[in-house]
């Protein structure tokens, strides 16, 4: 048998065949090793390169991978990190709440080996129900920076959380934590707890922290729901008399502010009237002063006019005896006795006008 009929042999041929089919599986393997490290990064997350365990890259822009796909070479030399940096992150803390029960009508104590709790600070106990939002800002730092691994930030924000709320809790009373004080409860719990990620350059970024649920212990309720609703009584008593007060206080303002007006205006008038009616004696003063006598002549005379004037019809008798029997005569003898009474005559009075003239005498 010649050579050439030997290479031709079936089992020759088999193991040919089978020796060219591991080379083209052995160059699909290669292939297939060689784009391994080809990874997809979705719309959510950014990638990081670790090349022998360090961060590939000189600046954050070569260090930091947008989505889309990533290739880098297979391991063992590189490995491909994803951080979900666009999701939020949730944390639910139960530490604090109360324990689920089918016998919570009967218990009269809390277990604080079982069941956590928080203290007022006018020593009233209260359990919450937390959920925590996060971040992750700053992936570089977050893996990086923090001393602890990738899978503990849960772990670090509860603990962190539990420790500020019952730090903060102390700074409000029982009745402002059930009702308005709850928010800013919350607020100060995230400033606080931010402050302790931001000092353990953990690269996180607080969302928000939602007091989901804030009550006193179950054996409390009752008590506490008696106080809230006298708190509420109180709040709403002190709403109406606020409501009744706006409505009353601007009425009584005006009725005020317009007898004020009345009395300046009275004041004004009085004060005025006065003012002239002084003027009017000081002038009539002066020219007293100056010509005595002939201000007496023209006084006199103006009451002797005034009097006749007033007097209009009567009967003039030279004496008491004479007038008392023309009185009689003229009374048709009726025999009453009508004497003469005083007169008292305001030398300034107008009869004309019926008012008191206060002109200054006329000086000769």
């Amino acid at each position: 048998m010649s050579s050439e009929s030997k290479k031709n042999t079936p089992l020759i041929k088999t193991i040919n065949d089978f020796m060219s089919l591991l080379k083209a599986l052995m160059v699909l393997v290669f292939i297939g090793y060689c784009f391994s490290g080809l990874t997809i990064i979705n719309p959510d997350e950014i990638g990081l390169i670790l090349r022998m365990g360090k961060l590939n890259g000189m600046t954050r822009l070569d260090q930091i991978h947008n989505p889309g796909w990533l290739l880098a070479l297979p391991q063992p030399f590189d490995e491909v990190l994803k951080i979900p940096v666009k999701q939020i992150l949730e944390v639910k803390i139960r530490e604090l709440a109360a324990i689920n029960s089918k016998n919570e009508i009967d218990r009269t104590s809390i277990d604080p080996l079982n069941e956590g709790y928080c203290i007022s600070g006018d020593e009233n106990i209260f359990q919450a129900s937390i959920l925590v939002k996060y971040q992750i800002s700053d992936p570089i730092q977050a893996v990086f920076g923090f001393t602890a691994s990738f899978s503990t930030f849960n772990r670090l924000i509860y603990d962190l959380t539990v420790a500020e709320m019952t730090r903060v809790a102390a700074r409000f009373n029982i009745d402002g934590l059930l009702s308005e004080n709850k928010k800013q409860l919350s607020e100060q719990v995230k400033a606080l707890v931010q402050a302790q990620l931001d000092k353990l350059l953990s690269g996180l970024t607080l969302v928000s922290v939602e007091i989901e649920e804030l009550a006193p212990p179950v054996f409390l309720k009752r008590d506490f729901e008696e106080v809230n609703s006298a708190f509420i009584n109180r709040r709403n008593f002190i709403n109406e008399a606020n409501s009744l007060s706006e409505e009353k206080l601007p009425k009584a303002r005006g009725a005020a502010s317009e007898m004020i007006n009345g009395a300046h205006a009275y004041k004004q008038t009085v004060v005025a009237e006065a003012t002239a009616e002084a003027g009017r004696f000081e002038k009539l003063l002066r020219a007293y002063s100056e010509n005595t006598e002939e201000v007496k002549l023209e006084m006199s005379s103006r009451v002797h006019k005034l009097v006749i004037e007033k007097m209009r019809n009567m009967v003039v008798f030279p004496s008491l005896k004479d007038c008392q029997a023309g009185i009689r005569s003229v009374l048709n003898g009726n025999g009453k006795s009508i004497l003469p009474q005083p007169v008292s005559v305001n030398p300034f009075y107008d009869e004309e006008n019926e008012s008191i003239n206060n002109e200054p005498l006329p000086l000769p």
